[in-house]
């Protein structure tokens, strides 16, 4: 907590105290356009400063200009023009935290991608654009009736995933997924006295994480989800008395008719059991135990 107060400070100090030092570089005297993008980025406020002993700005990522300026010969400094693996080595003298030790195991470095292919130096670059160019088809799935809300600006690719983890899917989780979810669906988490099994397992079993056709996020409307490990009650099949029922003394109508408990017992079953991640309220059903979730 302490240090990212103190980061925090810093960078505020840095902004107030240096707001146009790439205007001041002599890198700008012949890339004027690119300088005038680095103003007030944060590898021209920190200039003046060191990083484990390497100068920062222009000459911290490019190398030693002197050469160059005097002969204006492209070669003569290092110009990241092909993205390679060997570029990024400039950004990782710099940017060499636990998340970077992951990165050599994970899914985008066994792509070979390197840091240019989704981050920008001289311009700030949209995330979700980085992450779209690679990735068009889960981008899609956003487009969907029922989605996370990214394209609502409400999160983001990294609210959930790390670019720069050797975890499953490069999720921002080193244990299982569920811990994910629970971070924005605490009230999912429990524990509860009567728990679903498959919601303590694994919320991909009945949810996709993008987006989907289904309300919820869920994998199948009901009561289809449902009936994947569940059979339908007995009452599905059985025929409703046609006309007025006698409940409690008092005849009541019944204007679905004969077919009232088909129904009613074949359309969505979280119309009764609303509870389905769990609860600690017994169903007072003798069948079940009290695990029918419906309160």
């Amino acid at each position: 907590m302490r240090r990212s107060i103190l980061l925090a400070l810093v960078g505020v100090a840095c902004a107030v105290a240096w707001p146009a030092l790439a205007d001041d570089s002599p890198c700008a005297d012949c890339h004027d356009e690119v300088a005038a993008g680095m103003t007030n980025q944060v590898h021209m406020r920190i200039a003046p400063f060191e990083v484990g002993g390497r100068a920062v700005g222009c000459e911290g990522c490019h190398g030693d200009g002197a050469q160059h300026m005097e002969e204006g010969d492209p070669a003569l400094i290092r110009t990241f023009a092909d993205k390679s693996v060997e570029a990024s080595e400039a950004c990782m003298a710099c940017h060499s935290g636990k998340e970077q030790g992951e990165w050599h195991t994970s899914t985008h470095a066994i792509e070979n991608l390197t840091c240019l292919d989704c981050h920008s130096i001289h311009k700030a670059k949209d995330p979700m654009k980085s992450c779209i160019g690679c990735h068009e088809e889960v981008y899609a799935q956003f487009e969907l009736p029922s989605h996370h809300p990214l394209r609502e600006e409400k999160m983001d690719c990294v609210s959930c995933h790390d670019p720069h983890a050797a975890t499953e899917f490069q999720l921002k989780t080193h244990m299982r997924l569920n811990d994910l979810c629970f971070t924005c669906h605490q009230q999912k988490e429990g524990p509860f006295i009567f728990e679903h099994p498959p919601v303590e397992e694994d919320c991909s079993l009945c949810h996709v994480p993008h987006g989907a056709v289904a309300n919820n996020l869920l994998t199948a409307n009901e009561p289809m989800l449902c009936l994947q490990c569940h059979e339908f009650h007995f009452h599905a099949g059985l025929l409703s008395p046609d006309g007025p029922i006698d409940v409690g003394g008092t005849e009541r109508e019944n204007p679905a008719g004969e077919h009232s408990m088909n129904v009613a017992f074949t359309t969505k079953c979280s119309q009764c059991h609303s509870q389905v991640h769990g609860t600690d309220l017994p169903s007072q059903t003798t069948a079940s135990g009290g695990h029918g979730m419906v309160r």
